[in-house]
């Protein structure tokens, strides 16, 4: 039989050292993307100015509208701000769910909570353009985790552009009675906003995008392959967007399990947000004010 001590602890390190290391290869991918594209630009304006363009005139009138841009999304963010000395409260519905989830599955259906959860991030401290963050985990069930990211420039070849990833994940062990195909329900409630703005025109290259991804995975001597789904995908060249984002989602997968031996479920969110011109701007926020978090409370599998 598996030991669970040592397999967790081996799993767990192999998870971090893994998205550690995709966390380093997609900052380096964005660093060499952004350094090629500006690499281009001044040859691109050479052209334009040979052709007899005004580009100082034209760079002028969108640097003026990407800074009335960034005053309307002051404004924007202030909606959503936290109240000063406002507690975060984790919504009441989180229990009831878990009771409701339960009274709808089959009476042999397990229900499991987190054994463990973590956040990483593509931090890089050199990016102006995006950020984001995640949490120490003092709770496993609920987690705090955001990522922004800015336009700038015209946005010519991919330049200018933003982008920032944070993933979020839930572990949670299973006891296996019997071998055979199980249903595996992974139950994540979301409790955040979004804003996504970018206005494209004929002398600019602008687009924003955020993207949510939810996966499961499952291990018992191997990874059985991942499932996918997206609550969430928003973007255009122009665009101007910002809500709630307020929502349980369910999401079902399925593993062929060997009875009388452990078994690890890995639910998985991951945020995505890319900004590319000035004015553009993209953030998934499920940190910041009362009642913003994203929360992973049970599993079921039967």
């Amino acid at each position: 039989m598996i030991n669970v001590e040592e397999t967790h602890q081996r799993l767990v390190s192999e998870i971090e050292e893994r998205e550690t290391q995709r966390m380093k290869e997609f900052v380096a991918e964005k660093q060499a993307n952004r350094a090629a594209a500006e690499a281009t630009l001044p040859e691109a304006i050479k052209r334009y100015k040979a052709a007899g363009m005004d580009v100082t005139q034209l760079d002028a009138a969108h640097k003026a509208q990407a800074d009335a841009h960034a005053k309307e999304l002051e404004e924007i963010k202030k909606k959503y701000a936290a109240k000063e000395h406002e507690p975060k409260v984790i919504a009441p519905e989180i229990t009831r769910a878990h009771s409701l989830d339960a009274a709808i599955h089959p009476p042999e259906s397990g229900t499991l909570v987190p054994a463990w959860a973590a956040v990483f991030s593509s931090k890089d401290s050199g990016d102006k353009l995006a950020g984001g963050t995640g949490t120490d985990i003092p709770n496993p069930t609920v987690v705090d985790a955001w990522c922004w990211a800015s336009g700038a420039g015209n946005g010519w070849f991919g330049s200018g552009a933003g982008e920032y990833r944070v993933t979020v994940d839930w572990g949670y062990w299973y006891l296996v009675p019997k071998t055979k195909w199980y249903g595996i329900t992974t139950h994540d409630t979301f409790r955040g906003f979004y804003i996504v703005r970018a206005f494209d025109d004929w002398w600019i290259s602008a687009y924003s995008r955020a993207l949510i991804t939810a996966s499961t995975n499952v291990w018992q001597y191997n990874w059985k392959g991942s499932t996918y789904a997206y609550p969430l995908d928003i973007g255009g060249d122009n665009i101007n967007v910002n809500r709630r984002f307020d929502t349980d989602r369910h999401f079902y997968s399925t593993a062929l399990l060997a009875g009388g031996d452990w078994a690890f479920i890995r639910s998985r969110i991951e945020l995505y947000v890319y900004a590319r011109a000035g004015g553009s701007y993209s953030e998934l926020n499920f940190a910041i004010g009362n009642a913003n978090y994203l929360a992973a409370p049970h599993v079921h599998i039967y």
